[in-house]
């Protein structure tokens, strides 16, 4: 085959373009990978970012679908996981720290301490969302159900009741309505929100909490020990060797089967002749050919960029170029000269334990909601809600001996400012959040030999996430099934036959799961299997 002439030309190699190379580069395609930067894996990819500290912009796999890890051998390429315990670290407001154990009883008995008979409460509200996601009867492994599918189940009146508290009422009022103490609202409302910009009293938010539950409605466990049945996140456990080695093995996968994967190759268009995909061509004019052309990057790139010249995408690129994308991304990556502690550590818990353990700073659900309001208004939070990791506990390869590298995210940075600019602001909210976390870990102050952070305008320059958007467009009840990215749009496919989507930006969204790779190369290979029986068909009939 001459060079640059392929089957599959996938634009963007963050973990989902390596989950569809891995599945079509499998099924015997000639693929292309084409990342503009300089490595493969997008936020899962490991970064130095600071001589000798390295971290990933991510710092849970807790999405990862155990499917996808089979189906592409990632085990056999190097991926390991370490089954840390606890999972999960979250200080209350009270003083004390909620900590999620392995040992479900441990983690009852603390629940049961916020108030008499609440992990039962606690219980019940996971069932009664669970119980939700089987009688939906859907699949996440499938383009997403349209609205008549979506409801053709929802008959009874208590399934209409719980339609509406999911869909249109708030994390809030579920919680409320289930009695919920405070400290279990506050370990719980974080899921609720962290994939867009709401608080938890935005109508909507509950659908946050589908994620595990339609996971396993789509599929059942097949282990006792599948993540998918532990409803708190972190229960995955950490990969061996850092965040990073998700997104290599997948890298590792896919060229196993032949895919040519390629860095420092950006795609200025899509080449679309006589109505149908033809391939890329890149800013220097290098040409990409395929019948096939599957798009990661977020859907707005896709649609208002890279396909700018074509007159039958206008209506499309009007839509998408309104359709709301402000995100929140910042980061702040701590340089340690030694372990950090919490200074509420239970007496029967190891130190070094919780301080592997991923974490948050969100200490109540008032802080929570007052943090997202501010970030809403453009202003940067007195009181940032943090999630964080010291990756290097478990991976210490990613600092040098005796030193250990701090991943903290902050989930309430406004993309626009109301006020000033991220240039001055930047050190403010950096300052900040470490403030926030050493309220909890005293001694953290003392540990920093050095730091870096990351605004909004540096993810969207360095990471090419549009308006600092990690899942490509908010992950709320109106922007998910067939609205995602927009109507006519959500099934992979698009109206340029051998154009298709991929990417966070589609169905059903998430951050490191891989569902977009797998359902958008299963949605290729669906129709070129339909393509050939048609052709096959054809040639029967002319033969007849």
């Amino acid at each position: 085959m001459p060079a640059n002439r392929f089957d599959v030309v996938i634009v963007g190699g963050g973990h989902s373009g390596l989950v569809a190379a891995g599945y079509l580069a499998g099924a015997g395609l000639s693929v292309a990978v084409l990342e503009g930067g300089p490595r493969l894996g997008g936020p899962a990819a490991t970064i130095e970012f600071m001589p000798g500290y390295r971290s990933t912009i991510a710092n849970s796999p807790g999405s990862l679908e155990p499917k996808i890890v089979r189906d592409l051998e990632l085990e056999r390429f190097g991926l390991r996981f370490q089954p840390i315990d606890p999972t999960l670290v979250h200080p209350l407001a009270d003083g004390s720290l909620f900590v999620g154990w392995r040992d479900k009883a441990r983690t009852q008995k603390q629940i049961d301490g916020f108030a008499p008979g609440e992990a039962a409460r606690y219980d019940a509200l996971f069932a009664y969302v669970e119980a939700f996601a089987r009688k939906l009867g859907i699949s996440v492994f499938r383009e997403p159900p349209t609205l008549q599918e979506l409801v053709r189940n929802i008959t009874s009146l208590e399934d209409q009741e719980a339609f509406g508290r999911i869909f249109f009422g708030s994390a809030r009022d579920l919680f409320d309505e289930f009695e919920l103490a405070w400290q279990t609202q506050t370990i719980i409302a974080p899921m609720a929100v962290v994939g867009g910009n709401f608080t938890p009293s935005t109508p909507g938010t509950p659908i946050n909490l589908l994620t595990r539950p339609l996971s396993l409605a789509s599929l059942a466990a097949a282990a006792g020990d599948d993540p998918r049945r532990m409803p708190l996140r972190g229960s995955t456990g950490m990969p061996v060797g850092g965040m990073g080695a998700i997104t290599d093995s997948m890298a590792a996968s896919a060229r196993a089967r032949g895919a040519d994967l390629r860095t420092n190759t950006p795609v200025d268009r899509i080449l679309i002749e006589g109505g149908v995909a033809r391939g890329v061509v890149t800013p220097a004019g290098e040409e990409f050919l395929a019948p096939v052309v599957v798009a990661t990057c977020n859907p707005r790139r896709t649609i208002v960029d890279l396909l700018r010249d074509e007159a039958e995408w206008e209506g499309f690129r009007g839509k998408m170029r309104r359709r709301p994308m402000t995100g929140k991304a910042f980061k702040v990556v701590l340089a340690l000269d030694g372990v950090p502690t919490w200074a509420a550590t239970p007496p029967d818990a190891c130190p070094i334990a919780l301080a592997s353990a991923q974490f948050r700073i969100a200490p109540s659900i008032d802080y929570l909601e007052a943090s997202h309001a501010e970030m809403q208004q453009g202003r940067i939070s007195d009181k940032p809600v943090v999630w964080g990791l010291c990756p290097s506990l478990t991976a210490p390869e990613l600092a040098p001996d005796g030193k250990h590298v701090m991943s903290l995210n902050v989930g309430t940075a406004p993309y626009r400012l109301a006020e000033g600019d991220w240039k001055v602001e930047r050190e403010r909210l950096a300052r900040r959040t470490i403030a926030a976390v050493a309220e909890w870990m005293p001694g953290l102050p003392d540990l920093i030999r050095d730091w870096r952070c990351l605004d909004p305008e540096d993810f969207e320059r360095e990471f090419g996430l549009v308006e600092a958007n990690m899942t490509h467009g908010d992950l709320a009840a109106w922007n998910q099934f067939w609205m995602r990215p927009l109507p006519g749009l959500h099934a992979y496919r698009t109206p340029t036959p051998g154009l298709y989507l991929s990417g966070n930006g589609t169905w059903p969204g998430n951050f490191i799961s891989g569902l977009a790779g797998h359902n958008a190369s299963h949605a290729v290979l669906d129709d070129l299997e339909a393509a050939r029986d048609g052709a096959a068909r054809r040639v029967s009939a002319f033969g007849d």
